[in-house]
């Protein structure tokens, strides 16, 4: 069951009345036929309110929906008095709470406004907009005051429980909220919904603030084993069946989820730019066709995400936006001189020309052309496989579009090769690569030194070893060479299982909590770290992989602030159903452009025995 909350349209700024925690304010302004809300509806004197229904009513923040505090009680109404203006309430701030405490702030800085709340089935609306009856069973203190919006009924009836009061007339006890489980020890409540389509389920967990005053609610949904890029993914992809459409619930629960990662950090705030928003208050995600737009996105944006935090070979590098394809990327160039000048000692000096003893020089400039190409992958399923097995399967499938797509990204940045002939691509030195090679969208790291720059690649000729490396990394000029943290070795996993045996590698064990296996690093070489990247292959003895057998094993050494990621359209995926299949496509696409700033930032160790 939802909340249906109205704010009325002006004059419901709440006052502080002392300093001990009362406040009050207008919680509805009377209108009429000329002085509507932004619904179009209004209140009047005529409106029932339910004030005799209870003495007190709870006082919540932005009726029990905030991130940080959800359905927290912060104090009670205690009085609510209809004048000729609309209805005047005071109440009483628990000042014992925390959050209380930092609300009352809010309300010294004329920050908070009144927002009443009562439930749908109470609620009559007459066809011209007039509210005939609005019962209120909840007042709320919120920075926008607006319009109507939806919250959980939940919400109430744990505030109604804090507070001694019966839910009777609030008609809650319906089939969808009727079993109850109370903690002694925590003060905890246990809420179970029951849905006739749910059949089971997990628990979820709304976000509260936690003491022992405060009830922590919980609420059976079938679709609390899904997170939201889940949820969102599953929207993409059953609704575009016409046989399947969200429920207001699912929706309510996916934008409660969204928020929620995106607060964590677990969630790039960009896919939720396009939130429909409500007065910069919670969407209205109870409304039919709210928030069907942004859905994609939100799990769009994901595999973005995880490319940038999990991939080895991405996140080494700066990445930005390509506000135009191709585009010209701004780069320094060539440093200005400092030279050795004597004191200024007369006038002359200060003359602007080939005289002053300051000596002229320049600031060079240059530019690195970034073009974006497109790498893209499609799937297909059966109808039949939804209709069996769809939620298990969701997980499942949205990760592996996941892995499958940041994999393929790594492998480009790394492997990257446009040659076309019969020989010579890194990748394919024995054939003419096949025309849909992914490797083909542009040139990467190992080329650079392999090809482009020969004279910075080296021959092993033999096993590993940290001299050998040493080595290879001074084939880059000095200015690249000496900087070890902007440095970085990557390496096949033959070749660091061979390094392992070199005591001048400094592994785990030695330098602790630096090596990460989200970032791939598990060992240094004079400073630099050593990245193990599975798209790293094995090739011949000269450095390029062919289509038979590769058996050598490479090791590439890169200047980070030397490369940049350019990108055009993130990682983008769409789902559509084949009717004329009765089956499932989904696409994934991403349009990359990578390029170095001149061709001496990576050097290469190749033909190593692993």
């Amino acid at each position: 069951m939802l909340q249906q909350t109205r704010t009325a349209p002006v004059s419901t700024a709440v006052k502080m009345l002392n300093d001990n925690g009362r406040v009050g304010g207008y919680l509805v302004v009377w209108g009429d036929d000329a002085r509507r809300d932004l619904q179009g509806e209004f209140f009047s004197p005529q409106t029932d309110l339910g004030l005799n229904w209870y003495p007190r009513r709870p006082v919540l923040y932005q009726h029990g929906l905030d991130g940080a505090l959800g359905p927290a009680l912060i104090g009670q109404i205690e009085a609510m008095q209809p004048d000729s203006v609309g209805l005047w309430v005071e109440a009483q701030l628990d000042l014992r709470r925390r959050w209380a405490r930092a609300v009352l702030d809010l309300v010294r800085q004329g920050a908070l406004g009144w927002s009443s709340g009562s439930l749908p089935h109470l609620v009559e609306v007459e066809a011209d907009g007039h509210i005939r009856r609005w019962p209120i069973v909840e007042g709320s203190l919120t920075p926008t005051p607006a319009e109507p919006r939806y919250t959980d009924a939940v919400a109430v009836k744990a505030a109604y429980q804090a507070l001694g009061l019966p839910v009777g007339r609030l008609s809650l006890d319906e089939p969808q909220v009727r079993e109850w489980v109370t903690d002694d020890q925590g003060g905890s409540m246990t809420i179970h919904e029951h849905d006739s389509s749910a059949n089971g389920g997990a628990i979820k967990r709304l976000p509260a603030a936690q003491s022992a005053a405060t009830p922590n609610i919980e609420v059976r949904s079938k679709y609390a084993g899904l997170d939201a890029v889940d949820m969102a993914f599953m929207h993409t992809w059953l609704s575009r069946s016409g046989q399947w459409a969200p429920s207001a619930a699912f929706m309510r629960e996916l934008a409660s989820k969204t928020y929620r990662a995106v607060e964590r950090g677990e969630l790039d705030a960009g896919a939720v730019r396009d939130l429909p928003v409500k007065s910069d208050e919670l969407m209205h995600t109870g409304l039919s066709g709210y928030g069907a737009e942004w859905v994609p996105d939100v799990w769009s944006s994901e595999l973005w995400r995880k490319a940038r935090a999990e991939n080895v070979i991405l996140p080494l590098f700066r990445t930005f936006e390509m506000p135009a394809n191709p585009y010209e990327l701004p780069i320094s160039g060539t440093d200005p001189t400092v030279y050795y000048v004597p004191e200024t000692q007369d006038e002359d000096d200060l003359t602007l020309g080939a005289s002053n003893p300051i000596p002229d020089s320049q600031i060079g400039s240059g530019k690195v052309t970034l073009s974006a190409r497109k790498l893209a992958l499609r799937v297909g399923f059966s109808a039949e496989l939804v209709e069996d097995a769809a939620l298990p399967l969701i997980p499942l499938y949205r990760e592996q579009a996941l892995r499958v797509m940041a994999d393929a990204i790594d492998h480009v940045l790394l492997n990257g090769d446009t040659e076309t002939g019969a020989t010579g691509n890194v990748n394919s030195d024995n054939a003419a690569p096949e025309a849909t090679a992914k490797y083909l969208v542009f040139d990467g790291l190992r080329k650079l030194p392999l090809v482009t720059t020969a004279t910075q690649a080296q021959d092993a000729n033999g096993a590993p070893s940290v001299a050998l490396l040493r080595a290879a990394r001074f084939l880059m000029p000095s200015r690249y060479a000496l900087r070890p943290k902007d440095c970085a070795w990557i390496v096949d996993g033959s070749t660091y299982a061979k390094l392992l045996s070199d005591a001048n590698l400094a592994t785990v064990d030695k330098f602790g909590p630096h090596a990460t296996v989200l970032t791939g690093e598990i060992a240094k070489v004079d400073g630099v770290p050593v990245l193990v990247s599975a798209e790293m292959p094995l090739t011949q003895a000269d450095g390029k992989a062919n289509t038979t057998s590769n058996t050598k094993g490479q090791a590439v050494c890169v200047y980070r602030p030397g490369w940049v990621v350019g990108y055009r359209r993130r990682v983008a995926a769409t789902m559509d159903y084949l009717p004329y299949y009765d089956a499932y496509q989904m696409v994934a696409t991403v349009r990359l452009a990578f390029a170095p700033f001149d061709n001496h930032v990576a050097s290469l160790l190749y033909n190593i025995t692993v």
